[in-house]
């Protein structure tokens, strides 16, 4: 669990849920609730307050596995947005006890309940009404709800389109079309399964909905998103805010007061071996492991009409491009030698850039064997950036920087884009030679890599942004070869790099076995 350091409204209110809040419809209905330590720890994070008191976190999202209650965890916190001290008020006095009863550490944060919430509950079809919804009827129905929330709180006016709170707000099931929520005054939103959020009314909506969270500051509205593995490629909204929490994490983008909370299944976990799934599955699923069926879900892998892609995103909530990937992860982290070239030897580097000028990356390879990839530099274009180009002066200034760093035999370029760069670079007296990225020169090179790593003979320094683009290329095997493309011919989701590489081990490798002595050559020349 989070430490208690943290500054934050959310150890009362797992109190608060913990005493006022049973299980929604299914095994467990009607019991009680005890948050386990992986959803407790979210809530403690989701309700940091700064110094002053003003949340931290504007946007959640919690990525985790098929079944492991994403959508009653988002439940629980509409119930408590409804009704529940949410927004902070004071910090504690010493021996400060909440209405309920819990016991307040001297100097933590005491929330007061939203004045008229207003809170949204999306579902992903029109006249759904959803998961979620459906769990906060059944936790706030007279009937079915807790006896502790009814003597507290009265009989909660709970409808199938609509639930009327005590003292004014609502909470309401939401179709998916912008124009229904334009214009609203949020205070708190569920965006529930946002990997299935891939029609454009309902990207728009997203949009819409986080601008109205912006229009009461007192309430200081807030979006949960909950999500399995997207597909790569589907264009989800699921997959934007993972590249959007990416772009945060390599500094890409600025932090905005997002909380990105993914788990997945390690990487040395193979699901094609037996072993392996339980063994993932038991890591992915933490807590939930207990009350899942993990043995059934492992042994469903085998069944004839599963699609390994698909159980790898469902079960494992990894990203899996039904088109199929190039590299296994296993693989390449086996390559992961941790630690960038060293100084001074022996490199060749390619240099790959975007006709669009919004990708261009520059990637060294040493010419000993095992050879080792380093990302020596990446320009791209920042999130909803439109008015952007790629420097090409500092690309420049960063291949005679490497020039200078270790002893480069040869510039690798496609002279489709980099035509000048090359007459620029090779007046300064680098060994600028042309790579044509033809299916005749880019099959036999990208053949090279994929045994290279498969047999974990290649060695790599672990960047995160060269892992990025190379889980992003797509293997493509037509009449004219195979080679790397993207998954979709206008995917934001590049792979320069993943070519730069491609390009660079191709030459590594012909110096590698080709036994020039440059040094008597220099004097030569």
């Amino acid at each position: 669990m989070a430490s208690r350091r943290l500054m934050s409204l959310g150890w009362s209110l797992i109190d608060w849920i913990e005493t006022f809040c049973v299980h929604g419809p299914g095994d467990v209905e009607g019991q009680p609730v005890e948050l386990d330590d992986e959803f407790a720890a979210f809530v403690i994070r989701a309700y940091q307050v700064n110094p002053d008191g003003s949340r931290r976190k504007r946007r959640a999202v919690i990525s985790r596995s098929k079944g492991r209650a994403k959508s009653e965890l988002a439940a629980f916190l509409s119930c408590a947005e409804g009704l529940a001290p949410v927004r902070f008020s004071h910090f504690a006095r010493r021996g400060e006890v909440s209405p309920w009863g819990y016991a307040y550490s001297p100097g933590e944060p005491v929330g007061a309940p939203v004045t008229r919430p207003e809170i949204l509950c999306f579902a992903t079809e029109l006249g759904q009404a959803g998961n979620t919804y459906d769990a906060i009827r059944y936790m706030l129905d007279p009937d079915t709800c807790s006896a502790a929330l009814l003597d507290t709180y009265g009989r909660v006016d709970v409808g199938l389109t609509r639930i009327n709170l005590p003292g004014g707000g609502t909470i309401t099931p939401e179709a998916a079309a912008d124009s229904s929520a334009d214009g609203r005054k949020t205070t708190f939103a569920v965006c529930d399964e946002s990997h299935l959020w891939t029609l454009p009314r309902m990207k728009r909506l997203h949009q819409v909905v986080l601008r109205n969270l912006l229009k009461r500051k007192i309430a200081s509205g807030w979006m949960l998103e909950t999500t399995t593995m997207f597909a790569p490629g589907e264009q989800s909204v699921a997959e934007g805010t993972f590249e959007f929490a990416r772009a945060i994490e390599e500094g890409r983008a600025g932090d905005v007061g997002l909380l990105f909370d993914h788990r997945e299944a390690p990487p040395r976990f193979d699901a094609r071996k037996a072993k392996d799934r339980l063994a993932g599955l038991k890591s992915v699923y933490g807590p939930a492991a207990a009350w899942m069926d993990l043995q059934a879900i492992a042994d469903s892998y085998d069944d004839p009409q599963t699609s390994a892609a698909e159980w790898e995103r469902y079960w494992f909530n990894r990203p899996k491009s039904l088109q199929g990937e190039w590299l296994n992860q296993l693989d390449w982290d086996l390559c992961n030698a941790g630690a960038p070239i060293p100084d001074g030897e022996d490199v060749v580097l390619g240099l790959d850039a975007s006709l669009s000028d919004d990708s261009t990356a520059l990637v060294a390879v040493s010419v000993s064997q095992p050879h080792h990839v380093h990302l020596v530099g990446l320009w791209e274009r920042p999130p909803h950036v439109a008015d952007w180009t790629v420097d090409i002066g500092a690309v420049e200034n960063e291949v005679r920087l490497a020039a200078m760093r270790w002893k480069v035999l040869e510039v690798a370029c496609d002279p489709f884009v980099l035509n000048r760069t090359m007459e620029v670079l090779a007046a300064d007296g680098l060994p600028i030679t042309e790579f044509r990225q033809s299916a005749q020169r880019m099959t036999p090179a990208t053949q090279r890599v994929t045994a290279l790593v498969r047999t974990h003979q290649l060695r790599h320094d672990g960047d995160a942004r060269l892992a990025r683009h190379v889980s992003n290329a797509v293997l493509r095997e037509d009449s004219r070869g195979v080679r790397l493309v993207k998954e979709a011919a206008k995917s934001p989701r590049k792979i320069d790099a993943a070519v730069a590489m491609v390009m660079a081990v191709d030459r590594a490798q012909w110096h590698n076995e080709n036994d020039v002595d440059y040094d008597v050559l220099d004097s030569i020349l």
